[in-house]
Formats: C-alpha cells, sequence, structure tokens
C-alpha cells in the first residue's frame, strides 16, 4: 500500500509541476493577447472620443440653430401684423400719412469745433473804424 501511495503522490507532483507550466504558458498567453488588442483597440477608441467630441459640439450648435430659428419665426409672425409694418415703416423709411407734416430732427454738433475766419489786417484807418464801430454794435445791440 505504501507503493501504490508513493506513485500517487508522485504522479499528482509531476501533474502539478505540468499545470504550472501549463498555467504559466496559459497566463503569458493571456497577457499577449490583451497586450496586442489594447494596441489593436487604441486608435479606434481614440476615433471613438473624438467623434464623441464632436457629437458634443454639434449637438450645442444645433441648439443654438433652433434658438435662432425660434426668434426668426416670432419675427415673421411679428411681420405679418399691420400695425408693425406701419410702424416699421414709419420708423425706417419715414412714412407720413396724408394730411401729417413731416419733420426732421438733426442733432447737434457738439463735438465738431467750428471754424472761424482768421482776424484780417487792418490796413487803412477806415477799416480801422468799421471794425470799432461792429465791435460797438456787437456789444450794445
Amino acid at each position: 500500500m505504501r507503493a501504490s501511495t508513493r506513485q500517487r503522490a508522485r504522479q499528482r507532483a509531476r501533474t502539478r509541476r505540468r499545470g504550472s507550466a501549463v498555467d504559466l504558458l496559459l497566463g503569458v498567453l493571456l497577457l499577449g493577447a490583451l497586450g496586442l488588442g489594447a494596441v489593436l483597440l487604441a486608435p479606434p477608441f481614440e476615433q471613438y472620443v473624438v467623434a464623441r467630441q464632436r457629437v458634443a459640439l454639434l449637438e450645442q450648435q444645433a441648439l443654438a440653430l433652433d434658438t435662432e430659428n425660434q426668434r426668426l419665426e416670432r419675427r415673421v409672425v411679428d411681420l405679418d401684423d399691420d400695425v408693425t409694418i406701419e410702424l416699421l415703416a414709419r420708423s425706417q423709411q419715414g412714412l407720413v400719412r396724408p394730411g401729417e407734416v413731416p419733420y426732421v430732427l438733426i442733432a447737434p454738433e457738439v463735438d465738431v469745433p467750428r471754424i472761424r475766419d482768421a482776424p484780417q489786417q487792418a490796413t487803412s484807418e477806415d477799416d480801422l473804424l468799421d471794425r470799432l464801430l461792429a465791435w460797438l454794435r456787437a456789444r450794445v445791440g
């Protein structure tokens, strides 16, 4: 009985050694397959990430365009109203109804300096008297 027990123990040891080598080989193959998969799948994954970012950007642009379309649709509805058309024609085109008096307000030129004539040199006594009379008239009257 002892011999059969020893033989069984030896067979188990050999099986363990063979199992360890097989396990090691399978582990190395598995790691190699994972590494190869990572190398092969990295570019498609990167493309996927870039595509997701582009989709997010396009969704934002679509939202902005939808908002603009809604604003323009409201504008179209407003322009179908006769009162709105009349107000725009009056303010932008100067529309006047028969019997109304049109007038235009001109903004004062505040920032524009006025150019004055240069003072003339007195050449004779007559010019001097004329200038004195003009000066007195401006002060008195």
